[in-house]
Parts: structure tokens; C-alpha cells; sequence
């Protein structure tokens, strides 16, 4: 078995749980926000939070899978560790930096319900 496919096999199911467990988090905890900014129109806000979900899944999919193919030929063990951690450390940030976005915006939505009051 070669460094990739080992490589492979260590990165999946750990991106899968990452996806999964902070997609599921946003799901859940994000609700609130949008019922406050949405005036408590549940339908409304459960179809937009479900839409939500969806997108945030099919993104991380997407580059998950854009960089299992550009991935570079691994040789050695201290390469696999290394190229996990920057991979991993990259969808990480990225998925930070989506939460926090997303948070600015909702805040402006609310700060532009409030003055239009």
C-alpha cells in the first residue's frame, strides 16, 4: 500500500466527522439567530437553515475532494503527517472563517432590521 493511500485512508474519515459535526453544530445553534433576524417565522427559517446545511455540505465536499487530487506524491511518514496537518489545518481555517463571515452578515441583517424599525 502506497503513502498516499494510506494517507487517504487516515484523511477521509476525519474530514467526514469535521464536516459532519460542525455542519450538525451551525444546524442546530444557528436556528436561533435566524428566528430573531426572520421576526419567529419558523417555516421560513427552517427552510433557509436547511438550505444552509446543504450548501455548507456541498462546499466542504468540494474541497475535500479538490484536495484529494491535488494532492502531491507522498515518500515517507514524516510527509504523511505533514501533509495531513497542513490539508486538514486549511479546511479548518476555511470553515472558521466561513462561520465568522456568516456571523457578520446575520449581525448587518439585524443591525439593518433594527434601524429600518
Amino acid at each position: 500500500m502506497s503513502y498516499n493511500t494510506i494517507t487517504y485512508l487516515i484523511y477521509l474519515p476525519i474530514i467526514c466527522f469535521i464536516m459532519l459535526k460542525v455542519g450538525w453544530l451551525f444546524y442546530k445553534n444557528g436556528e436561533v439567530f435566524l428566528l430573531d433576524i426572520f421576526q419567529q417565522n419558523q417555516p421560513l427559517v427552517s427552510s433557509i437553515n436547511k438550505l444552509l446545511l446543504i450548501g455548507y455540505y456541498l462546499l466542504n465536499i468540494g474541497y475535500a475532494i479538490l484536495t484529494i487530487s491535488y494532492w502531491e506524491h507522498l515518500e515517507s511518514t514524516i510527509e504523511i503527517i505533514n501533509s495531513l496537518s497542513l490539508t486538514l489545518g486549511r479546511i479548518i481555517i476555511i470553515l472558521a472563517l466561513m462561520h465568522y463571515n456568516n456571523i457578520f452578515i446575520l449581525k448587518f441583517i439585524n443591525k439593518q432590521k433594527l434601524l429600518n424599525q
